[in-house]
């Protein structure tokens, strides 16, 4: 069986796991914690780092810490997992949907322009699969309007412009650690921000309110989303092998790229040589046959999110046609660290004789 994607968690990881377990220690978010947060904001570029149960809850503690108006309205790709709008919601806030480019599958900023009314207050920028997109454009379009830009950098570990980091555009961004991507903790998130008031009310929100563990005086509103060092020890070891990482699913992204670029019937974009992707997102007319094929020769895959506006909760969104017409037509493709250049190959193989 060829998974779509699955954990790869190395024998450090696993040393380093078992060490901690056996010296008896307390188990919960303390100095492992702490250490991982300096060293992935080190690796992000960024100044602070707040972790997370997951990157729900990175961005819901983020629109929280804004101090928004309820009226407030935050605008959203219409391609970006359900999270990111589900958040908006439980926010308490207005959501609104923004079309993508076919260019990079990232927010459009001629729609975003569109979309922008007095009441928007935020824009969450989704980096699908690692793209950076029109990242530039649409930071001087909120900076020009006034508007808070947070990123859902939940794609984008290892992805760059220049050498900015992904997540450093905006107050702050958002990044997942859930079992598929290419740090993982089973769950968990993180915020990474440069802007120390922010981060120091997120330290506060994520721990009940208090500035002092073990010390029950509450002057700020918070909650219980702290994690465990168990989760931050398994972060930190693949955090120390980052770059192999980075490396292989470029590799595995520039085999299966060659192998199918030149099949006519198939969408596959470029990525950029500082960009990182999360998987291998292809995008064609009869994906779900193709789904079935590939099934039947124990390879699995996974259709890309479809667009938010067709999800039975956000129907009232009406238009947004890019988004409806590549979503419904996409399949992301096994691509786990350890997948050989043979599956890969055998992999390609089927979907070009399936387009033939």
């Amino acid at each position: 069986m060829i998974y779509q994607i699955k954990p790869v968690i190395g024998k450090n990881a696993k040393k380093n796991l078992i060490n901690y377990i056996n010296k008896d220690n307390w188990l919960t978010e303390y100095k492992n914690t702490r250490d991982f947060e300096k060293k992935f904001a080190k690796f992000t570029t960024s100044k602070n780092c707040i972790t997370f149960p997951n990157g729900t809850l990175t961005m819901y503690a983020i629109l929280s810490c804004l101090n928004l108006k309820k009226s407030s309205e935050v605008l959203v790709s219409n391609y970006t997992m359900v999270a990111t709008a589900n958040v908006v919601k439980m926010a308490g806030l207005k959501l609104k949907l923004v079309d993508i480019t076919d260019e990079d599958f990232c927010m459009c900023p001629k729609d975003l322009l569109k979309k922008i009314t007095k009441r928007t207050k935020a824009v969450i920028y989704t980096q699908m699969n690692g793209r950076n997109g029109k990242i530039d454009e649409i930071s001087k379009i909120c900076k020009k309007k006034n508007i808070f830009l947070i990123e859902d950098a939940a794609h984008a570990i290892g992805s760059y412009i220049k050498n900015k980091h992904a997540g450093n555009h905006g107050i702050a961004s958002s990044f997942s650690f859930s079992m598929p991507k290419l740090i993982t903790m089973g769950q968990g998130g993180s915020v990474i921000t440069n802007n120390s008031k922010l981060a120091k009310k997120l330290r506060l929100f994520k721990n009940f309110g208090r500035k002092i563990d073990g010390l029950d005086i509450h002057n700020y509103l918070g909650y219980n989303f702290k994690i465990t060092d168990l989760q931050s020890i398994l972060a930190t070891s693949q955090l120390q092998d980052i770059k192999k990482r980075i490396n292989l699913k470029k590799k595995i992204f520039l085999r299966y790229f060659n192998k199918l670029k030149n099949n006519k019937k198939i969408k596959i974009l470029k990525m950029k040589p500082k960009e990182t992707p999360w998987s291998v997102d292809i995008y064609a007319k009869n994906i779900n046959k193709l789904k079935q094929k590939l099934k039947s020769q124990n390879i699995l895959t996974r259709n890309v999110y479809p667009p938010l506006n067709s999800q039975k909760i956000y129907k009232k969104y009406k238009g947004l046609p890019v988004s409806n017409n590549y979503c419904k037509n996409g399949l992301w493709l096994p691509s786990s660290l350890d997948i050989k250049m043979s599956q890969i190959d055998k992999i390609s193989s089927i979907i070009n004789k399936f387009y033939r």
